[in-house]
Parts: C-alpha cells; structure tokens; sequence
C-alpha cells in the first residue's frame, strides 16, 4: 500500500514539474532572444560561474544587447545597450513597467494599495509626485537641513561620548541610527530610532519584514506550482506583520490629524499625504490605507543587508571628516 501512494505521488510530482517547467508558453512569439535554457533552473547555470555583473556582461557579449533570461519560474530582461536602454526607461517606461509579486488586498505589507507594488497608473504618478516634491526634490531637501544637521550633531557627540568612555562602537549599528532617523524625521516628523518600548517595537517590525521579504522573493520562484497545489505563501505572516504595522502607523496619523487641526506650523510628508487625502480636488483621491502602505515599505527599504555594511562604514566615516562636515549639504 505505501509503495503505491509513493508511486502515485511521484507520478503526480513529475507532471507537475513538466507543466511547471518543461512545458512552453504558448505566446512566447514576442519575447526577446534568449540563450539556451535548462530544465527548471532555466538560465541559472549562467549566473553562477563569476561575479553577477561579469556573468551578465559575459552572457550580453555572447548573446546581444536585449536578451530573455528566465530564473526557474521568473522572467527577466537583460538589457545592455545604451541605445536600448533608453528606448525602455524613457520611451516605452509605461509598457514595460509590472510588478512581479500579485498582490493579497487586505495587506498593508504586499497589498494593492502598495505604492511599491502598484502599477504604472494614476495612483503611482500622484504617489511619486507628492514623494518627489516633499522628500527628494531640491527644495525639500533645502527645507530639510536643519534635520541633518541636528541628527548629525547627534551622531556625532554620541560617537564622541563613547570614545571618551572607550566603549566599543559598532559603526554600522550608529550610521544605521543617524540615516533612519534623518529620513524619519524627514517623512513623520519624528526619530524612529529611540531607546523606548516604541523604537523596540518598530525596529522588531523592520527585523521580521526584512526576514519575511526575503522569504517571499525566494519562494515566488516556486509561487506558480504552489498556487497550483492550494498553497498559500506565507499569508499568515503578512497579514500578522501588517496587523502590527497598522497599529503603529495608525497612532502616527492620529497624532498628525491631531497637530493638523491645531494649525502646527512645519509640514512632513505624512502631513503632505493627510490633506491630499482632504482634498477633494486633487489628481487622485488616495485612502488611508494609501498613506499607510507608503510608510509600512518605506520604513525597510533603506540598506540593511550584508552587502550595504559598507554603505553604513563609509556614511560613518565621512561624518567624522571635518571637510566633509563644512559643505553645505551638511549645513
């Protein structure tokens, strides 16, 4: 009797693996030119011999400038030409613009109403035009300086206090602290990295995104056949997060409508996104839950991998330059 489920399971498991991944889409008549493939892992034997930036220069060189590269189930475009390029991002931005991971709507973390995630469209202009304008653009960050300067200073003494006490300083740890709360400060008008049960709190929320995150682009290699299995890829984990996110993120904008309605002078970008969404006449109508999907993947997008240590070192070794300290973007 075990002998015939084994069978029977390993019957079903080889027909899934051939309709998952040896079977051919049937409209794959407008795809660039790709190099040969192998079963299930596609072009993944390419990518393994050197460093990722050699082994596509190596694959471009050998293949053409646009090429079709296909890793288990995701596509991929390579693109190595100047010329094309800019036919892509400037030209034909809008088609070539998607999202590869399908949204679970009632999510603030992957949710539709994700500014990340969401297609090129109406919501994603306004969403980008009212970032770009209030956090990015030359005035905004002209408006900010006062912000960098003070969590500067901070950065700085603290580093200078602990010297003097000859504590062990993890720089990567105090330049992780300096750029999350300029940007907090900067977006909600607050520093997100306090020792208090609410920085605890928020910085255990970013810890388990990050995990999670990872998680799901791992297993969105394999999201076609599970889904064709019934399986669910962590949704109970993304919806717990994002349950978590929402208390916090909620507190925040009651405090800002508290503030709004006391006529506070000084405006940040979660003030920005409350009257946009009063405003009746504006581009796009966004929701709460607009405003709180922003914050949820804004508060994790910064560098924190392995590979961004050294992002974290240089930050904290030009802060502590003199030079550096007197250009007038630090001012």
């Amino acid at each position: 009797m075990i002998n015939v489920i084994m069978i029977i399971l390993l019957c079903l498991i080889s027909l899934l693996c051939f309709f998952t991944f040896f079977k051919k889409p049937k409209d794959s008549s407008d795809l660039p030119p790709s190099p040969p493939s192998m079963p299930i892992i596609g072009h993944l034997h390419l990518l393994l011999s050197s460093l990722i930036h050699k082994s596509f220069q190596k694959i471009a060189s050998n293949y053409g400038p646009l090429l079709h590269l296909r890793i288990f189930n995701v596509p991929i475009v390579l693109v190595s030409s100047a010329s094309v390029a800019n036919e892509i991002f400037k030209s034909h931005d809008v088609n070539i613009s998607s999202r590869g991971l399908p949204p679970i709507d009632e999510s603030l973390f992957f949710g539709s109403s994700g500014f990340f995630s969401a297609p090129h469209g109406d919501y994603w202009k306004f969403m980008k035009k009212l970032v770009v304008a209030n956090v990015l653009g030359p005035q905004a960050i002209e408006r900010s300086r006062t912000i960098r300067a003070e969590e500067l200073e901070r950065f700085y003494f603290d580093l200078l206090e602990k010297a003097m006490k000859k504590d062990t300083v993890e720089i990567r740890r105090e330049a992780m602290k300096f750029t999350n709360n300029s940007t907090c400060k900067m977006i909600i008008g607050r520093r997100c990295w306090e020792e208090n049960g609410e920085g605890e709190r928020v910085r255990g929320l970013i810890t388990e995104s990050i995990a999670l995150t990872k998680k799901v682009l791992f297993a969105n290699l394999l999201r076609k056949p599970l889904e064709k299995l019934g399986i669910p890829l962590f949704k109970k984990e993304i919806m717990d997060i994002s349950g978590r996110y929402n208390e916090v993120i909620e507190s925040f904008l009651v405090e800002h409508e508290t503030k709004l309605e006391k006529h506070h002078q000084g405006k940040d970008l979660m003030d920005v996104l409350l009257e946009a969404k009063e405003d009746e006449n504006a581009e796009y109508k966004i929701t709460r839950d607009h405003i709180k999907s922003l914050f949820v993947r804004s508060s994790y997008c910064c560098p924190r991998s392995h590979d961004a240590r050294r992002y974290y070192i240089t930050t904290g070794q030009l802060a502590l330059l003199s030079r550096v300290l007197k250009e007038p973007f630090f001012r």
